[in-house]
């Protein structure tokens, strides 16, 4: 079967991957450099943890796949530094995960966290840990191989037994077509009839300097707002010594019509200030900045629509659950099924 990806982030990539271990002939097109838009940066959480235990299941699943990613590459592609989450989702979140390893601490004194007191109660995901993502886009990259080309498709026109594209390459005819080009995936969508959010915001997160180069602290989601009403994190070491931290800011802050300028800058401020205030193991000079915009409030939910011979996917971070998309995207696309990936 002929096969077209239309885009090579890493859920593009590991569908390509999933395609040709499947004997599928396959062309993965990409408008720019793999990986450079919302796969971009050096790292990224994986957890299991979730509030849907369909989701925790998911990750579960794509953890395994992780693990076969690792034994391809030669080396690990996610650390062993487990994930903490802490505020009042806690308790929730810690339901969700029954039957899978988790602890849950009312306080949160004894997890090694670069903050000050953080109030709790936290739930501990021991299967949590950094995703390396050059290694990842490296073994994708060599994985996939000339099936990778560079072509921006423009216009999707689907059919009873194919679908044809037409691209910077030219035309292109296949027997399916799979469709997870980030934010370029709503006008291929249109083409077919399948409604893709349009809506997008800013967002930045900060890498810093850890005070102690050799520590290694777990992942942290905080939903506990203990700096600042309105205030949550994601951090995560990024690199030896280096701790990166994303802010959820409110929606009017990340909003698309203020800019990418203004929102990096408003970002960098209230960032620079909390780093100052609530993690005294962290510098606050900022060493790099990773920009990426975001489809809004679709929180950790995995979206995907089929339209006869076209698959289309679309959600926000879906970088741990990469493995697992992939393989079940390729699974539906080669049977002429429905994807098995939870219900968002």
């Amino acid at each position: 079967m002929r096969v077209a990806v239309v885009g090579a982030g890493v859920i593009g990539l590991a569908t390509a991957d999933a395609l040709l271990r499947r004997g599928a002939e396959v062309v993965c097109l990409e408008a720019d450099e793999p990986m450079a838009a919302r796969s971009a940066g050096s790292s990224r959480i994986f957890r299991l943890a979730h509030a849907d235990p369909a989701l925790v299941a998911y990750a579960s699943r794509a953890r395994e796949l992780w693990s076969v990613w690792s034994q391809r590459h030669g080396s690990p592609l996610v650390g062993t530094e487990g994930a903490v989450l802490t505020g009042p989702v806690a308790p929730a979140w810690a339901l969700a995960m029954a039957g899978f390893e988790h602890s849950f601490l009312e306080e949160t004194g004894s997890l090694d966290l670069p903050a000050r007191s953080v109030p709790g109660p936290a739930l501990v995901d021991p299967a949590g840990g950094v995703i390396d993502v050059p290694a990842t886009a490296a073994f994708l990259r060599t994985a996939v191989g000339p099936a990778l080309r560079r072509a921006h498709v423009y216009r999707l026109t689907v059919g009873e037994q194919t679908a044809r594209l037409s691209s910077s390459e030219g035309e292109l005819e296949v027997d399916r077509v799979v469709v997870a080009a980030g934010r370029g995936t709503w006008q291929l969508a249109a083409h077919a009839g399948v409604y893709v959010p349009t809506a997008l915001a800013h967002h930045v997160r900060f890498t810093f300097r850890l005070r102690d180069p050799s520590a290694r602290p777990p992942c942290w989601m905080d939903r506990t707002e203990f700096w600042q009403p309105g205030f949550t994190t994601y951090q995560q070491c990024s690199g030896p010594g280096e701790w990166s931290v994303g802010a959820s800011l409110p929606p009017e802050d990340q909003a698309w019509e203020r800019g990418r300028a203004a929102v990096t800058a408003r970002s960098r401020d209230l960032v620079r200030r909390y780093v100052r205030e609530a993690l005294p193991d962290v510098e606050d000079e900022v060493l790099a900045e990773l920009y990426c915009d975001f489809p809004p409030g679709l929180g950790d939910g995995i979206h995907h629509a089929t339209a006869g011979t076209a698959t289309f996917v679309w959600g926000d971070n879906l970088f741990k659950h990469a493995p697992a998309i992939g393989d079940a995207l390729a699974a539906a696309t080669l049977a002429g099924g429905v994807p098995d990936i939870p219900a968002a």
